[in-house]
């Protein structure tokens, strides 16, 4: 089964989330572990292309024993079997920590058996993979606040950095109403969605393969663009000057669907980028004769926009 048909089918079924949303330790030192009670018969063309899938492990409570652990597999959409007891106590507070789930690799059953087989990491591998994810985590989350200069605002923003990207949610009280806002990128520093809310009014915004969703219609006018511009907030900055990661004295021209904040009407708009410094980035706009030299941290996320935007520290 295509690898794609069993993200969708894990989706379908409510069993697991999408696999690209869970921690990958197939790249682990590993060791082949039989399941128990595997009830789930494989046939010929899964036996010869067990090399592309992969099994999720998840971590469920038993409520019919009072076993500590109970480690469930999943495989094309529903359960296979459950990791031996004592694997199982090992790798669950693991897994918890990993946020309950984790996907390793399916080693498919030996020849003549439906007994399948997982690939799971050693415990010393396992444990230095948890404990380094779960700093880099910890040190990655912002809390940042801002004041609006020009137009009177008050922001506060979250920003969470993983290895998946970048999640910003925040809150800007200004004279037009109190805006809420959630902005996702990918690992890549992509944007991927948005979504916004002000005075009864909510926009969502998606961009994967060069198409834009407005409200879940295509934009084809802003097709080509590659960032989001919210007029209220200087965290959309952060995008592109993390995504183009310029050298000094460095340039780069994009294209933004800049956002107006009350009204949330979406437009395409001409900007560039040049550092200009270790923490210094210049900002012009390409339609008029507007530019303003940004000061950022070392992640990128806006310290002081002249004139517009002031971080209170």
């Amino acid at each position: 089964m295509p690898t794609w048909w069993e993200h969708l089918t894990h989706v379908a079924t409510g069993r697991s989330r999408r696999h690209v949303d869970l921690p990958d330790l197939r790249h682990l030192p590993s060791r082949r572990v039989s399941l128990e009670r595997t009830h789930y018969v494989v046939n010929d063309p899964e036996r010869h292309h067990r090399g592309q899938r992969l099994y999720v492990l998840r971590h469920e409570a038993d409520r019919r024993s009072r076993r500590p652990a109970r480690v469930a597999v999943f495989s094309n959409g529903r359960d296979v079997g459950y990791l031996p007891s004592r694997v199982a106590a090992t790798l669950a507070p693991h897994l918890d920590t990993l946020g309950g789930a984790a996907v390793v690799n399916g080693a498919g059953p030996a020849t003549d058996s439906i007994r399948l087989r997982v690939d799971l990491p050693t415990a010393a591998a396992l444990a230095v993979y948890t404990e380094t994810r779960a700093a880099i985590e910890e040190e990655r989350m912002t809390r940042i606040t801002w004041q609006g200069i020009e137009s009177p605002s008050t922001e506060t923003c979250e920003i969470e950095f993983s290895e998946r990207g970048m999640v910003a949610n925040g809150v800007v009280d200004t004279d037009g109403g109190r805006l809420t806002y959630r902005v996702e990128t990918d690992a890549t520093g992509a944007f991927r969605l948005a979504d916004l809310a002000i005075g009864g009014r909510a926009l969502g915004l998606s961009f994967s393969d060069g198409r834009w969703l407005v409200n879940g219609e295509h934009r084809g006018d802003l097709d080509g663009a590659t960032e989001i511009d919210i007029s209220a907030t200087p965290l959309t900055n952060t995008l592109p000057i993390r995504r183009l990661n310029l050298s000094i004295g460095e340039s780069a021209d994009i294209d933004t669907a800049w956002i107006a904040v009350p009204d949330l009407t979406v437009v395409r708009d001409a900007q560039r980028y040049t550092r200009v410094g270790e923490r210094q980035w210049l900002y012009e706009s390409r339609d008029s004769d507007f530019r303003a030299t940004l000061m950022v941290d070392d992640d990128g996320v806006v310290l002081d926009y002249p004139g517009l935007f002031r971080a209170v520290l």
